[in-house]
């Protein structure tokens, strides 16, 4: 189902009769765009008249292919009643786009702001010709889907097939609501059936339509009269409901309208055996990409791969046996299209109620398990609960064509929805209670006494069967435990943060319910430097960053396209910043044509682990905060400029400082997968054309002492009222001095002396720049 969102507000409307009529003719007065609201592109137009001197125009564009009007029924100043409507409009249309136009009823959702796009009746194929006089298309929405306490529209929406646009016009939306003064008929139960049999479990109520009827009051009980297992009013003519084993039950359905409830209504009984039925009647409304292999436990189920197969296929023949407070690798294979991105879900019914709706049955709807490529391949742990009770549990598999990144559509967030590209498999979990503890695991990452291992690395171990989790223990002494002591994760992998040139020993636990796995080995390994992200996969085009300008930084580097790869390591420049304060930045690129834009991010590992994941490290990579160049060549073209402000609590030292430059519309990487990437310091995804740089940045604690190194070298006199002197300085490469806004005050590369005499009074910071690449910081005080 489409969704379109609005910005505009929503009315209340005062009731004045309790049934919808209305012609929705665009004339004045009575025309505002409050009523007559517009999806896709258009306006009212003398044009479009059938009637009068006024219609609704659509046009479809580019990048608007479907568009409609309709009428708000919530600003008309009529209530209705739940009955059928009635509704025709007129149309025409310019000679060239060509479509389908249908009566549409559109739902609104006051959370999501959004209207939901529901065609009724036969839709009407419109051709590239003409249409010069008007034609009426009509449909009737059934009783029972315009509700008196929802928000509702009602009118047509067209959808353009072809590739050339022009303009439908729309006119006289006609809107009648019957008017019934009755109670409804009864209705009877087509499933189940009075004195059936059925399975238990979630049971699916089936009932006939009654014309006049609004909703269905159902009730269920396990005696005559009772409704102590279900009672709602139902719209439509189902509802799923759970049922126990081997029972008795009881159950009625009573039509209802605004006149009452249907009398004289009989009640059915039947009994439930002691097998369980799941929703199982799921179909695709498209070409069915199938599921092709799942592998658990030590077990693999593979199945056809051809595009085609049915959308629901029952594998529960296949039994996968787990333990209770286990963890286990679950990977999915399954037919994708191209660069198609497809999504998967797990739901398992562990409390044997027929249903997947229950705390801690759903998998993957947080983090979402998303691929694109022919062959997608999706792998996540598998968590079987503690105290979930033994024997076998239906486990669903759903996977889905899912455009976006963020967000799962309907086929995989409901168990029992139907799917679109995609499919459904159900298989069997047999659960038992571990009796032993877990083997011990083999740490595979870092390897014994290894010396690259990075200090922010990730290290790995070997899966173990029948374990709940893992527990880490590091130290930097045999069997210590200082740095990590007993952490539990349930996957196999975890971060670290070490001490660049520090010996560790580290050792890695299983655990389960029964206990901890005994005598598992302890590995020691030499932490290496910190390590970042190569950026990948690069820019098919290089259009590179000619300048980048930030505390004490100006870095100008080849503007030519195609000149310089897509990355490049400018590490060796360093900037230097205080804690808690702001600097002006300013960048330049090539953008290749005028017309075009770079956009820039930049990414600074304020804590040092690492990473530019952590809160405050990213700066330009939102809608409101964007910078960037337009039509520059990378000499003459104006920069882009912002402010980095830099937090109060980094991390006194070295770090890193990445920037990004990509092409991208007007509009920026304002979409949710481009933003997503755009603020991904490690990915060039979502523009061909760009370069990405690394920098240096050396942070300083102002409120701290900070002559932080050795003392060979020594500044005198301090204070300094001209002529500051440095000792040793054979090894000084050049002097930058900083005042406490991180402002780069002087440099020199004469390593000697420094004249003080026109620098203000004041408390000012040296850097000192060594010929091995290392720094120095002293803290002069300027009389």
């Amino acid at each position: 189902m489409k969704r379109i969102l609005l910005s505009f507000g929503v009315m209340v409307s005062s009731i004045i009769n309790a049934q919808y009529s209305f012609q929705g003719n665009f004339e004045d007065p009575g025309f505002n765009t409050v009523t007559y609201k517009q999806f896709g592109g258009g306006t009212r137009t003398p044009e479009a008249a059938c009637t009068g001197s006024f219609g609704g125009q659509l046009v479809t564009t580019a990048l608007t292919k479907n568009t409609g009007y309709m009428v708000d029924l919530s600003t008309i100043e009529q209530v209705g009643n739940g009955q059928k409507v009635d509704v025709s409009v007129s149309y025409k249309k310019q000679v060239g786009v060509e479509g389908t136009l249908q009566i549409t009823y559109f739902k609104y959702n006051p959370e999501t702001e959004k209207w939901s796009v529901n065609g009724v009746g036969e839709t009407v194929t419109l051709s590239n010709a003409a249409l010069t006089n008007c034609n009426t298309i009509s449909a009737t929405i059934p009783a029972g889907v315009i509700l008196p306490d929802e928000i509702y529209g009602v009118g047509a929406y067209f959808r353009r097939s072809g590739t050339t646009n022009a303009a439908i016009y729309l006119d006289d939306i006609n809107i009648q609501q019957e008017n019934v003064t009755d109670v409804p008929a009864c209705t009877a139960f087509t499933f189940p059936q009075n004195n059936a049999v059925i399975s238990g479990g979630n049971v699916n109520f089936m009932w006939n339509a009654v014309s006049t009827a609004v909703k269905y009051k159902v009730s269920v009980g396990t005696a005559a009269g009772l409704s102590d297992v279900y009672a709602g009013a139902v719209v439509g003519t189902d509802v799923n409901i759970t049922l126990g084993l081997s029972q008795t039950y009881y159950a009625s359905v009573i039509p209802v309208n605004a006149n009452g409830e249907a009398t004289g209504c009989s009640e059915i009984t039947f009994t439930t055996n002691d097998q369980i039925d799941y929703c199982h009647n799921i179909t695709s409304s498209l070409l069915v990409y199938p599921i092709t292999s799942v592998s658990l436990a030590g077990k693999t189920h593979t199945s056809v791969a051809e595009t085609g197969a049915p959308a629901y296929e029952d594998f529960s023949a296949t039994v996968f046996d787990v333990t209770a407070g286990s963890v286990y690798d679950l990977t999915v294979l399954a037919t994708g299209l191209g660069s198609n991105r497809f999504g998967m879900t797990v739901f398992v019914d562990w409390n044997n109620d027929g249903d997947f709706d229950d705390a801690g049955e759903i998998y993957y709807q947080r983090d979402l398990l998303l691929s694109a490529a022919t062959l997608n391949t999706f792998k996540a742990a598998l968590r079987i609960p503690e105290n979930v009770s033994t024997g076998t549990k239906r486990m669903r598999i759903k996977y889905n064509f899912n455009s976006s990144s963020t967000q799962l559509v309907d086929a995989l967030t409901d168990p029992c929805a139907d799917m679109t590209n995609g499919q459904t498999e159900d298989f069997t979990l047999s659960v038992t209670i571990p009796t032993d503890v877990p083997a011990c695991t083999t740490i595979n990452d870092p390897i014994a006494e290894s010396v690259i291992f990075p200090a922010n690395g990730v290290m790995k171990w070997d899966a173990v069967p029948n374990t709940l989790g893992y527990k880490i223990y590091v130290g930097t002494t045999p069997g210590g435990t200082d740095v990590v002591n007993g952490t539990t994760v349930p996957d196999t992998s975890v971060k670290l943060m070490l001490v660049p040139g520090q010996k560790y020993y580290a050792k890695v636990v299983p655990y389960n319910v029964v206990g901890d796995a005994e005598g598992c080995t302890e590995i020691a390994f030499t932490a290496a430097s910190v390590s970042y992200c190569f950026p990948q996969p690069g820019y098919n085009t290089v259009e590179p960053i000619s300048n980048v300008t930030f505390a004490g930084i100006d870095n100008t580097s080849s503007a030519v396209i195609n000149g310089a790869p897509a990355y490049e390591d400018f590490t060796s420049v360093v900037g230097n910043v205080v804690a808690g304060n702001s600097y002006d930045a300013s960048f330049n690129a090539n953008t290749s044509l005028s017309s075009f834009r770079h956009f820039f991010a930049v990414y600074i590992d304020w804590n040092q682990d690492g990473d530019f994941d952590d809160e405050g490290e990213k700066y330009f990579v939102t809608p409101e905060s964007f910078i960037y160049v337009l039509g520059s060549d990378g000499v003459t073209g104006a920069p882009a400029t912002g402010t980095i402000t830099v937090p109060a609590d980094a991390k006194p030292g070295n770090t890193r400082m990445r920037v990004k430059s990509a092409y991208y519309g007007a509009a920026g990487p304002s979409t949710d997968e481009c933003l997503q990437n755009f603020a991904n310091a490690c990915t060039t995804l979502g523009s061909a054309y760009g370069q990405i740089e690394d920098y240096t940045i050396h942070v300083e604690n102002a409120l701290s002492a900070v002559e932080t190194n050795s003392k060979s070298v020594k500044l005198y006199p301090n204070p300094v009222r001209d002529l500051l002197n440095i000792s040793d300085h054979s090894q000084v490469k050049s002097i930058m001095i900083f005042d406490l806004t991180g402002k780069l005050i002087l440099s020199s590369s004469k390593s000697t002396e420094i004249d003080f005499t026109k620098v203000p009074a004041g408390l000012y910071i040296v850097n000192l720049i060594f010929r091995d690449g290392k720094t120095e910081s002293h803290k002069i005080i300027k009389k």
